[in-house]
């Protein structure tokens, strides 16, 4: 049996993200992938058991063997990839060490980094594309129709900023907090 479950997770809500996937799975529902530009997860029906759930940021695909067999020498199964994301779990173990895919802290200051430079290479063109049509604007200003085009454009890209800001916040934190320990 399965079943789908729509829910949003931001480029930094990975942690979160990963609780959600225990929380499915001690309730009896394991990942098996998503639909609908991640949005929407696919679960199958399985014994409540207690399972890790970890995430990577891969921005290359090169390698990819000897990158999954890392993980499978350790115990994890790689069970989906979305984007850049690769989504890992393994049965929980006694050893906390045992259940992380990144063995030191810089390992997930890394990553939080990776995640964030990805962030600005999506976010960066977005701008410079509305600063260029800004310029047309200031030119049809009179058209109505241009106007209500360029308001919901505007609306939308100060969305992302807004979207881009808490991302860049919430993994600045991450970094920072992964510094100290």
């Amino acid at each position: 049996m399965k079943k789908e479950k729509m829910k949003f997770f931001g480029l930094a809500d990975y942690l979160e993200e990963e609780r959600f996937l225990e929380e499915q799975h001690r309730n009896g529902w394991k990942m098996v992938g998503a639909k609908k530009f991640g949005l929407v997860y696919v679960f199958e029906k399985c014994e409540p058991e207690e399972y890790i759930y970890q995430l990577d940021f891969k921005e290359d695909a090169q390698a990819e063997e000897d990158y999954f067999q890392l993980f499978e020498d350790c115990g994890w199964e790689s069970f989906h990839k979305l984007n850049s994301w690769y989504y890992f779990r393994k049965k929980k173990t006694e050893n906390e060490d045992e259940n992380v895919i990144f063995s030191d802290s810089a390992s997930r200051a890394e990553m939080a980094k990776k995640v964030m430079r990805m962030q600005w290479l999506v976010l960066l063109p977005i701008l410079i594309i509305f600063f260029s049509v800004s310029s047309s604007f200031a030119s049809n200003a009179s058209s109505t129709v241009w106007t209500i085009v360029f308001t919901i454009y505007a609306c939308f890209v100060v969305f992302l900023v807004a979207l881009g800001i808490r991302t860049y916040w919430k993994l600045n934190k991450i970094i920072e907090d992964n510094k100290s320990v």
